[in-house]
C-alpha cells in the first residue's frame, strides 16, 4: 500500500495548485469551508495537519446539481441527494477511525460546469495527495422492480481493487443482514482513472420499493456507511500485515 510519508508537504502544493487553477470547488475534509460551496468558488481554504501515517480515502458523492442520477420510484427522492448522505456517514466514520478523508463534493452541486467537466475535476481530485483508496458512492436502478440489495465493483483486472471490493462487499452484506454476494468487474471512468484501488459502491435499487424505502431511513445509512469503513479496514488490516 502506498501511504504519503509527508503529507503536510503535499497538502500545502494542492492548495496552492487549486488557488493557481481557480478551481476551490474541492470539498475536502481536514479544510474548514462552508458545507454547501458553489462551483468554481474563489473561497480560500485553512488546512489542517494530516496526522502522521494516516490512510487517505477520496470519497465521491456520486451525481450532483443538475445531474441528479437516478429517482425513486415510490418517493422521487434524487439519487444525488442520497449518495451525499451516504457519503458524508462514511466520512464521519472513517475520520473517527483515523482516517484522513478527502471528499469531491460536500454540497448538492457538482464541481464542474458541464458533465465532462464535473468528472474531469472528481479524477483530478482522486489522484491528488497520493489517495491510497477511492470510494465512489452510489444508488442503484434496473428495469426489473424484484432486483434489490448493494452491489460493490471495482476496474477489471485490478488485483486490489477486487480485494478492496470484496472486503468492503462482505462487510456491507453483514452490516445490514443481506446473503453475501460476489463484488463485480467494471470499465467505468472513476474506478479507471485512478492510480488507487478504487470501488464504486452501489448502496441499493432506487426501483426495488423495499431497497428505497430502507435507503430513505437514517439507521440503514448508518449500517451501510459503517459496513463500507469495516470493509475498507479490513483491506487497510490486512495489506499492513502482509495478507495475500
Amino acid at each position: 500500500m502506498r501511504i504519503i510519508k509527508d503529507k503536510k508537504r503535499a497538502a500545502d502544493l494542492l492548495l496552492g495548485l487549486l488557488v493557481l487553477s481557480g478551481t476551490l470547488s474541492l470539498a475536502w475534509i481536514g479544510l474548514k469551508t462552508p458545507d454547501a460551496l458553489p462551483a468554481m468558488s474563489n473561497t480560500s481554504y485553512e488546512c489542517d495537519p494530516i496526522p502522521d501515517g494516516a490512510v487517505t480515502v477520496v470519497i465521491d458523492a456520486g451525481h450532483g446539481g443538475s445531474d441528479g442520477g437516478a429517482l425513486g420510484t415510490q418517493t422521487g427522492v434524487v439519487e444525488s441527494e442520497l449518495n451525499l448522505i451516504v457519503a458524508k456517514l462514511l466520512s464521519d466514520e472513517l475520520t473517527s477511525r483515523g482516517f484522513y478523508v478527502i471528499m469531491t463534493r460536500t454540497g448538492e452541486g457538482a464541481i464542474g460546469p458541464t458533465k465532462d467537466a464535473d468528472m474531469k475535476r472528481r479524477g483530478e481530485i482522486m489522484n491528488m495527495l497520493g489517495a491510497d483508496l477511492v470510494v465512489s458512492i452510489h444508488m442503484n436502478k434496473f428495469r426489473d422492480s424484484t432486483v434489490s440489495g448493494p452491489m460493490v465493483f471495482y476496474m477489471k483486472g485490478s488485483d486490489e481493487g477486487k480485494r478492496l471490493a470484496e472486503c468492503v462487499m462482505d462487510r456491507v452484506c453483514e452490516a445490514i443482514g443481506r446473503p453475501a454476494r460476489k463484488a463485480n468487474p467494471e470499465d467505468l471512468y472513476v474506478l479507471r482513472v485512478p492510480s488507487a484501488p478504487s470501488i464504486l459502491v452501489e448502496c441499493g435499487f432506487l426501483s426495488n420499493a423495499n431497497d428505497e424505502a430502507l435507503l430513505m431511513t437514517e439507521e440503514h445509512r448508518i449500517k451501510l456507511a459503517k459496513g463500507i469503513a469495516d470493509g475498507i479496514a479490513d483491506y487497510v488490516y490486512a495489506n499492513k500485515n502482509g495478507a495475500s
